[in-house]
C-alpha cells in the first residue's frame, strides 16, 4: 500500500552537524571534510544508489561531491550557518526500481534543481518494504557566472524624507530580506502537495488504484488517530500496540495541560509513560512540580541548561554586592531534584530499552547512548529492527558528544587541546584584571558578597565574561572526559584509562566510534594489544592505528 512519508531538516553548524559527515553517510561514499583534515565513511550492506542534479547556473565543481559540500562549508562559516536543507521521502513500494528513480529524479528536477538548488541524491534500498530517499539541498543560489550568490539583503528603514532612521541606541534600523524563498513555510507545503500529486499521476498511469495525500487525519476530516510512516517495522501486532500508545499518550497529556512547559508535538509518543511504576508516578509528579516543568527526557536537558545559566549569572550577581541567597537556594533545590529526576528517568530508561530492543547488547552502549535511542524512539514514534537500528546507533554515537555540548555552548567543539589553549587564554585574560584591585583567581574560588563592587563597569563586564566561559569550558571538560571514559571503558575494560591523557583518550575515541557500528561487527578483543602502563607502551594508543575491515576508515 503507497503511503505519504516525507520530512524536512536542516543540516546546520548550530547543531554541530557536518555537511560532509551528512553527505558521507547517506550516500555510502568516503569524503574527505577539508576544514577538519578527516574522512568521513559509513559502512553499509546495500550501497545506496545516489546521484547530483545541478542547476544551469551551477559551476561544473557542484557535480562533485566531496568539492561541493566543502565549498558549502567555507562559503557558510557562521556558528550557526545553515549548510543545507535535507528531506526524507518514502518511495512508492507499488513501482518497480526503475520506475522510483524516476519518479524522484523528475520531482526533484522540477520542484528543486530549477529553482536554483543543487540536489544531492541518495535511495536507500536496504530492507525491500522500506525504500526511501534522502536529498540534500543547498541552501544558496548561484549567481549568473556560477558564482555563490546571495540568501539574504539588508533593506534600511527610512522616514518619510528618505533617510535612514536609528534606535534610541544610535543603531541603523534595518530589516533582512530574503531573496529566495525556500524556508518559508508554504514552501515546504507545496512541496509536499507537490509529491502527492506527483506519486497519484504515476500511480493513476499504472493503473494502480491507491492514492496518497501529504493533508492530516484532521484536515481531510477524518476522526482517527494516524499511524506512523512504518520502514522497515512493519509487523501487524506492532502497529496496533502503537497505535493504541498514542491513543493513551493524548488521554493522559491533558492532564498535564497546566505545566509551564508542555509537550509542543500532539503526535509525540512517550514510550516511558507506560513503563513507569505507581510509585515513580508520584515521585514524577513530585519533581514535575518541583522543577516546574513536565519531566521528560527532553525537557531535563533544557532545564539543565537553563540552571546552568541562570546559576553563572546569579553568581556573578553576588559578586557585585546584591543579596542573591533566596535564589541560590532555589537553585541548589532545582539540582537537586534535577538529579534525582535524571537518576529515577535512567531507570526507566534501561526497564524501557529492556522491553523495545531486547536484542541490544548492554555493554556496548552508554546511559548516554540510550537516552537518545528513547528520545529518538519516541519522536519518530517507530522501534528501530536490524539494520535500521545499527544505523540509528552509529549516528547517535557520531553526534552524541556534540548534543550534549550544547547544553553549555554554542561554539563548536574542535578538539581538547584548543579547549585548554582557550581556558589558559581566560585566565591570563582575567588574572590582569583582577590584579588590578590585588585580586587573583583564588579570589574567585569562594566569592564574597561585593567582591567586585570596587571595579569599574568595564571591568566587571571582563570579569563576568571570563568567569562565565570558565565555568563554561570546566562544563564542557566533564561531559567530554565522562563521555570518553564510558565509551573507552567499555570498549577497552582491562585499559588503565586514567594512566591515559586526555588528548590520547580523545584519539582513541575519535577512532572507535566510527567502528562502534554494531556489536556483531566490533571485536574489541583485537584492539586490546598495547596499552600504555606506566612507562609502556599502550593499547588505547595502538589501538589508534588499527582498522577493522567492516567499516573501512
Amino acid at each position: 500500500m503507497a503511503i505519504f512519508h516525507m520530512s524536512f531538516s536542516n543540516i546546520s553548524a548550530g547543531k554541530g552537524r557536518s555537511a560532509i559527515a551528512s553527505a558521507a553517510y547517506r550516500s555510502g561514499e568516503k569524503l574527505f571534510d577539508d576544514k577538519e583534515g578527516r574522512h568521513y565513511f559509513y559502512a553499509r550492506s546495500v550501497m545506496p544508489e545516489s546521484f547530483i542534479l545541478t542547476p544551469k547556473n551551477a559551476p561544473e565543481w557542484a557535480s562533485d561531491r566531496e568539492q561541493l559540500w566543502n565549498e558549502v562549508e567555507k562559503k557558510d562559516r557562521k556558528s550557526n550557518s545553515r549548510y543545507a536543507k535535507e528531506f526524507n521521502v518514502a518511495l512508492p513500494v507499488e513501482l518497480s526500481e526503475s520506475e522510483q528513480k524516476e519518479l524522484l529524479t523528475k520531482y526533484v528536477q522540477e520542484n528543486f534543481v530549477d529553482e536554483g538548488m543543487v540536489a544531492d541524491v541518495a535511495i536507500h534500498r536496504d530492507h525491500p518494504d522500506n525504500p526511501h530517499a534522502h536529498v540534500m539541498l543547498t541552501n544558496r543560489p548561484f549567481n549568473p557566472d556560477g558564482t555563490w550568490g546571495q540568501k539574504t539583503k539588508t533593506e534600511y528603514i527610512l522616514d518619510s524624507h528618505g533617510n535612514k532612521t536609528k534606535t534610541p541606541a544610535g543603531n541603523v534600523r534595518n530589516r533582512k530580506i530574503w531573496l529566495v524563498d525556500w524556508d518559508k513555510k508554504e514552501k515546504i507545503n507545496q512541496w509536499r502537495h507537490n509529491w502527492a500529486v506527483s506519486v497519484n499521476q504515476v500511480l493513476e498511469q499504472k493503473n494502480i488504484p491507491d492514492r496518497i495525500s501529504e493533508k492530516s487525519f484532521i484536515e481531510e476530516g477524518i476522526d482517527d488517530t494516524p499511524t506512523q510512516h512504518e520502514g522497515i517495522n512493519s509487523k501487524r501486532h506492532e502497529r496496533k500496540e502503537f497505535n493504541q500508545q498514542v491513543k493513551n499518550y493524548r488521554k493522559s497529556k491533558a492532564g498535564y495541560k497546566n505545566n509551564q512547559e508542555k509537550v509542543i508535538n500532539r503526535g509525540h509518543l512517550d514510550s516511558l509513560s507506560k513503563h513507569f511504576s505507581f510509585n515513580e508516578k508520584r515521585v514524577v509528579k513530585e519533581l514535575s512540580h518541583e522543577l516546574k516543568t513536565y519531566i521528560s527526557l527532553e525537557n531535563l536537558d533544557d532545564k539543565r541548561r537553563m540552571l546552568f545559566n541562570w546559576k553563572n549569572s546569579t553568581l556573578i550577581k553576588h559578586a557585585v554586592g546584591e543579596d542573591v541567597t533566596k535564589q541560590l537556594l532555589t537553585i541548589n533545590q532545582q539540582e537537586i531534584s534535577l538529579k534525582k529526576a535524571d537518576e529515577l528517568l535512567n531507570k526507566v530508561v534501561d526497564r524501557t530499552m529492556k522491553k523495545l530492543y531486547p536484542e541490544l547488547n548492554f555493554e556496548q552502549t552508554t546511559q548516554a547512548e540510550r537516552r537518545e535511542l528513547i528520545k529518538e524512539t519516541d519522536s519518530e514514534q517507530t522501534v528501530f529492527k536490524g539494520s535500521e537500528l545499527n544505523e540509528r546507533l552509529m549516528n547517535i554515537r557520531d553526534d552524541l558528544l556534540t548534543q550534549q555540548l550544547l547544553t553549555f555552548t554554542k561554539r563548536p567543539y574542535v578538539g581538547f587541546k584548543l579547549l585548554m589553549q582557550q581556558e589558559k587564554e581566560v585566565k591570563i585574560e582575567l588574572k590582569y584584571t583582577l590584579m588590578i584591585h590585588d585580586d587573583s583567581l583564588e579570589s574567585l574560588e569562594h566569592v564574597d558578597q561585593g567582591l567586585l563592587e570596587k571595579y569599574s563597569p568595564t571591568e566587571q563586564q571582563k570579569i563576568t565574561r571570563a568567569v562565565k566561559d570558565l565555568r563554561t569550558i570546566m562544563a564542557v571538560k566533564q561531559v567530554i572526559k565522562t563521555q570518553y571514559h564510558e565509551v573507552l571503558k567499555r570498549a577497552f575494560p582491562k585499559g588503565d584509562l586514567d594512566e591515559l591523557p586526555m588528548t590520547k583518550q580523545e584519539q582513541a575515541y575519535s577512532r572507535y566510534i566510527p567502528m562502534a557500528i554494531d556489536s556483531s561487527t566490533f571485536h574489541p578483543v583485537l584492539l586490546l594489544v598495547s596499552i600504555p602502563h606506566g612507562g609502556s607502551e599502550s593499547p588505547l594508543t595502538a589501538c589508534i592505528s588499527v582498522k577493522v575491515p567492516t567499516v573501512g576508515s
